[in-house]
């Protein structure tokens, strides 16, 4: 019989209708998992006592109210990442200088989320403002993949993807402005979606101004990130263009896919080598759609090094803008490097670049017009080693190599197009290896329904297995 930790955000939800559990039940378990040892670094604060009353009361709810007049994943636990302000709880930003923070408002996604019923057991590990591609904040422990616990969870939700990879809870909330959802799903062997520009609310201040943020699930099945993503669909974003929302993307997971021109991209923006066996994962996963009757080709992606170096000028400009009054000093090598760096480009730099970037984004989109679907490697190698990107001695050196790792997940921000990784590719030493797929603005329901033909085709789920037990992490 499966344990509670086993069990996916929609088995619980049917499991509280049949009355087999409870939401206390559950994250009473959750709760005692993480409390007897978080090794895998997923939390920077746990709000116990909070989750706990909120499953008391959803107890309550479900034992009172038709569940059909219940949000579909009424009950279920899940978690917050920790650059998203939640009234009454710490929320660090992964800074340690921000280490007692206790907001007094919510940022929109988690009101989104409480009115979904979700429960959240705490706020997952981040980087210093999210500004890396790896989560080793000085405010918490490092975030570790739950498949190797020497190797590094990726960033910035690499603490959500984690908790989710450790069967911690079932889904997890994260946010991508350089594939900060994907880079993590990859490493910890889970699924990362990052929706549509516009599609998910950032609330009134959530908005980066440049269109490359969003918040997206990452979960451990295709049909769990679709449910997900309709409880984060809920809100019009306000001051943003959003396209159409289908009626359900969980419906969409079982929709007949249509026979899809599909384009196999190897290679990466950045100009980074890929990894021979991330780029088999690739190739396998063009095989296997081959096989189930897509049309299929191939055609390889260009280093593009003025998207790259714009992009990085963008990115650098949102590090800088936060005009929060603190000691720069004191911030870690990498931020307090692009946060510099910010004050050396002259505003008419910034909007060439961001001029670049369209142009570069808007002539990716026409390379690929005829597929449908775009297949690469999420990121260009397996998980690294904790510590193997940072590099406090030499930030700028740190930042090209970060770089490098994230290849191609830059072109999804840049399009606003939804791209989903999934863990279709495993290495020669078990590590966890995502392809990513991207299909045009506002396909969600497309890409969900492609994933989840994949999913069936090359099933993941038997690799979700408590490792972590049996694992010892190293310093770092």
């Amino acid at each position: 019989m499966p344990q509670l930790h086993d069990l996916t955000a929609l088995q619980l939800a049917t499991a509280y209708e049949r009355g087999d559990t409870t939401p206390t039940e559950v994250v009473d378990h959750l709760l005692a998992r993480i409390e007897d040892g978080d090794r895998v670094g997923a939390f920077t604060t746990v709000s116990a006592d909070r989750a706990r009353a909120a499953a008391a009361e959803a107890g309550r709810t479900l034992r009172s109210t038709d569940r059909t007049e219940l949000p579909r994943l009424f009950g279920v636990p899940t978690a917050v990442k920790d650059l998203e302000a939640t009234a009454g709880v710490r929320t660090t930003l992964g800074s340690a200088l921000l280490r007692d923070w206790i907001p007094d408002h919510n940022d929109e996604i988690v009101d989104v989320m409480a009115d979904a019923g979700l429960i959240s057991l705490g706020k997952t590990t981040v980087p210093e403002f999210g500004a890396a591609c790896y989560t080793e904040p000085e405010v918490s422990a490092p975030a570790r993949s739950p498949f190797d616990l020497t190797r590094s969870a990726a960033g910035s939700s690499g603490g959500a993807a984690a908790a989710v990879g450790a069967l911690l809870v079932p889904i997890a909330q994260g946010s991508d402005t350089a594939g900060s959802v994907r880079s993590p799903a990859s490493a910890c062997g889970v699924i990362g979606l990052k929706p549509s520009r516009g599609l998910v609310t950032a609330g009134p201040d959530g908005n980066d101004g440049m269109g490359l943020s969003v918040r997206g699930p990452l979960a451990r099945t295709v049909r769990d990130t679709a449910a997900f993503l309709d409880a984060l669909t809920t809100r019009t974003g306000v001051g943003t263009v959003h396209p159409p929302r289908v009626d359900s993307y969980e419906r969409a997971c079982d929709a007949p896919v249509p026979r899809l021109r599909v384009a196999l991209a190897q290679g990466s923006v950045s100009g980074a080598p890929v990894d021979a066996e991330v780029a088999a994962a690739a190739e396998l996963t063009a095989r296997t759609l081959a096989g189930l009757g897509h049309a299929v080709f191939a055609r390889d992606q260009a280093p593009d090094p003025a998207f790259t170096e714009g992009f990085r000028v963008m990115f650098t400009a949102l590090v800088g803008a936060r005009t929060m009054a603190f000691d720069e000093a004191a911030l870690r090598p990498i931020v307090h490097h692009l946060r510099a760096g910010s004050k050396k480009f002259t505003s008419g730099e910034l909007a060439a670049s961001i001029g670049v970037v369209q142009a570069r984004a808007r002539a990716w989109t026409l390379d690929y017009a005829d597929a449908d679907i775009v297949i690469t490697p999420t990121v260009t190698t397996p998980p690294t080693l904790i510590g193997r990107l940072r590099n406090d001695a030499d930030p700028a050196a740190e930042l090209a190599a970060m770089t490098a790792f994230t290849g191609n997940t830059v072109i999804g921000n840049a399009t606003g197009f939804p791209t989903i990784s999934l863990p279709l590719g495993w290495s020669s030493q078990g590590l966890p290896l995502g392809v990513s797929l991207t299909a045009g603005w506002g396909r969600e329901d497309l890409l969900l329904g492609v994933s989840a033909a994949l999913e069936e085709a090359l099933p993941w789920a038997h690799r979700y297995v408590d490792r972590v037990e049996a694992q010892t992490p190293a310093a770092g």
